[in-house]
């Protein structure tokens, strides 16, 4: 009491301290702008050309494209690379989207409310939708317009409003609307780049000649890699150079350079040894002449007893093996394959057909008598002459036209139950008769059965050998000690081997790359890289199915490669070309009449090539090599060329057949395939030379 009556007496006070510190809380923003300023910035997920993009608009969409996958797919889960794409998908759009606005800002170009709702409802529809299996007529399965404009009067009705399924449809749709408008509008802004780009009658003419006049040659070859480097030199000023000149060809994204550790979590030899173990206890029990082996299957194996006759088509060679060789009641094992232990019984051998081919209807719920009229009602209509296909089609509204497929006696049993499969599969052909199962009853057709094969009941004790958890601990411990002994760079580097780990070194990771190497779920590990210096060694990581390590060897810079990591490179390059240049002096003044004599001198063959056009990427037996490609169509027939020095060798050529192939020439078919050839490039190249110019920052690595 006394303790209430102070705070009643100082209620003012405690208002007043209340009250300044509302205020302080109110203020503090305004008075601290750089505050708040500095947590937007680190909410923002991504930013183009100073348009922000917060993680919660960007959560937003991805929620969006979730749902949409989830709609498209049936499926109510995901994988986490499946979300892994999702989130990359999003980014990429958003992206593309904000560049395409600021290029139609910039040309004034459009997509207007009448095309917009030409290509949803009018009579350009967008192929996307045109696509869409939830669009297409029941009965043709073709589109129907009609069947669209009854799903958007569905989802803009008052009458739908609360239903949950009709505004994640609206959602979805709204979402198509987008999708489709942004690719209109890029069609618009490659076509604006594209009219600009004309082919004339000049470029029409040579790209027919191009590929309309082939060539047969023969030639010889004399590889650079003859003379030894030392022959020739190259010096760092000239190298230099070349960089210089080659620099685009180099360009790099961001990445942290890292040696790593991965090891495999997976069952040690004791872990088998148990399941081996156990195994033999079970097969004392197989053994017993009292035991039921369906039984023993059943309280032991990772996978249910199947009572079916299999065929040796798709067995392990060792489990075919074991029941080509073996008599009834013969057992075998315990047997590893791969990771997993069998224990074998053969019950039961005979001969009959692998699989059938089934038509099948499932029928309506109802009473006995209902049944039995309906189906006798259906199996006259089809023994008047209606196709078991034209029924089931009228049947489920053009869902289906009743064809299981080839089933054999394991698949039908997973797909239904023992009383349906032994029904069918014992049926006689083109009968139609009705199954039970526990999924209703079914009007059936066996249409077809393969020819009859050995087939084998077995009973197989499966048991899957995985890492138990002393494994795990023991593999995770190991690799943690190994770390604590070598926490520097060199000293992890160095001891690796010693401590039998595989080293991988030098490999580059990318702040948004979902696997190192062949490590999947490395996003944790990725977030923690991209804070670390050149030296830090990481704790233990575990990805999936690995424990991994990682030591930081360095932080590559967005941008060139520096010569000294390409030096080797262009070395190559200017070796290769100073031997050109000594073996073409080499042969000049020779005055050589003949391939014979080009030959012996180059110390080579005569090889022979047919139909080389002056489009040819890779010519045979030679490969990629630009100065032959352009250099034979133009030589003259039986007239034996100069020496030609390629990227990989010196080349002489004699031009023995020149054809052309007949077509003729058609200007205004020409032009119109060679724009739209440019228009398809044009439109990668659009979105690839924005993306160049934009300054584009990516933070997703703060929050994935």
């Amino acid at each position: 009491m006394a303790t209430l009556e102070k705070i009643r007496r100082r209620s003012g006070l405690l208002v007043g301290v209340v009250g300044l510190a509302l205020l302080a809380f109110i203020l503090g923003d305004f008075l601290n702008p750089w505050k708040t300023s500095s947590r937007q910035r680190a909410e923002v997920v991504l930013s183009v050309d100073g348009e922000n993009t917060g993680i919660l608009d960007f959560q937003a969409k991805v929620a969006e494209m979730e749902q949409v996958y989830k709609m498209q797919t049936g499926n109510s889960s995901m994988s986490e690379d499946v979300s892994a794409q999702i989130r990359e998908s999003v980014f990429e759009t958003m992206v593309r989207d904000i560049l395409l606005g600021e290029a139609s800002l910039k040309t004034g170009v459009t997509v207007s409310k009448d095309e917009l709702s030409d290509l949803i409802m009018g009579d350009n529809i967008s192929p996307m939708i045109q696509q869409m299996p939830m669009f297409r007529n029941q009965q043709t399965g073709k589109f129907d317009r009609n069947v669209l404009l009854q799903f958007l009067q569905t989802i803009e009705s008052d009458d739908h409003a609360d239903n949950a399924d009709v505004q994640s449809a609206k959602n979805y749709w709204l979402f198509v609307e987008r999708t489709i408008k942004q690719q209109k509008l890029e069609e618009k802004l490659t076509n604006l780049v594209a009219k600009s780009i004309v082919v004339n009658s000049l470029d029409a003419k040579a790209a027919f000649d191009a590929n309309n006049e082939s060539v047969d040659f023969d030639y010889v070859a004399q590889l650079y890699s003859s003379i030894a480097d030392d022959q020739v030199s190259v010096t760092d000023q000239e190298i230099e150079k070349l960089y210089n000149k080659r620099k685009e060809l180099f360009k790099q994204q961001e990445a942290m350079m890292i040696s790593y550790i991965a090891v495999d979590i997976v069952p040690s030899q004791d872990d088998f040894n148990k399941v081996a173990e156990i195994l033999n206890k079970v097969k004392v029990k197989m053994e017993d002449p009292t035991a039921v082996a369906a039984d023993v299957v059943n309280d032991n194996s990772d996978v249910p007893f199947s009572d079916v006759f299999v065929s040796t088509s798709g067995m392990e060679p060792e489990i075919k093996n074991f029941v080509q060789n073996a008599t009834t009641g013969n057992i075998e094992g315990p047997l590893l394959i791969n990771t997993t232990y069998h224990l074998l019984k053969l019950i039961d051998k005979t001969t009959a057909a692998d699989s059938v081919k089934i038509n099948q209807i499932t029928l309506p719920q109802m009473d006995e008598k209902q049944l039995t009229h309906l189906t006798d009602s259906l199996i006259n209509v089809l023994n008047k002459g209606k196709t078991f296909s034209e029924l089931s089609l009228e049947l489920t509204g053009g869902k289906s036209n009743g064809e299981m497929g080839w089933m054999t006696e394991a698949s039908l049993l997973k797909a239904s139950d023992e009383k349906f499969k032994s029904e069918v599969f014992n049926a006689p052909l083109n009968k139609v008769f009705v199954a039970n199962s526990t999924l209703g009853s079914h009007l059936v057709q066996v249409t077809e059965r393969t020819a009859p094969v050995a087939k084998y009941k077995i009973a197989d004790v499966k048991i899957d050998v995985s890492p138990s958890s002393e494994t795990y601990k023991n593999l995770y411990n190991d690799l943690t000690h190994f770390v604590s002994k070598n926490k520097t760079l060199e000293s992890f580097k160095a001891a690796a081997a010693e401590a039998g780990y595989t080293l991988v070194t030098e490999a580059p990771v990318g702040k948004n790359d979902q696997t190192v190497g062949a490590v999947k779920n490395v996003r944790q590990l990725i977030r923690w890289l991209y804070g670390q210096k050149k030296g830090a060694v990481s704790d233990v990581f575990e990805c999936q199915d690995k424990f991994v390590v990682v030591a930081v060897e360095g932080h590559q810079q967005e941008g060139f490669r520096p010569l000294a990591s390409v030096s080797d490179i262009l070395k190559r390059e200017l070796l290769n070309q100073k031997k050109g240049e000594k073996i073409v002096n080499g042969l000049k003044g020779k005055n050589f009449e003949s391939l014979e004599q080009y030959a012996e001198a180059m110390s080579s063959s005569i090889q022979s090539v047919k139909f080389v056009t002056f489009a040819t990427n890779r010519i045979t037996g030679i490969g990629v090599e630009p100065i032959v490609t352009a250099a034979a169509p133009f030589q003259e027939v039986g007239k034996i060329s100069k020496p030609l020095a390629g990227d990989n060798a010196v080349y002489v050529l004699k031009v023995t057949d020149k054809r052309e192939s007949g077509g003729e020439f058609n200007m205004a078919s020409q032009q119109q395939m060679l724009n739209t050839n440019n228009g398809y490039r044009i439109r990668y190249q659009l979105m690839q030379v924005l993306r160049d110019e934009a300054k584009i920052e990516d933070n997703r690595i703060r929050f994935y």
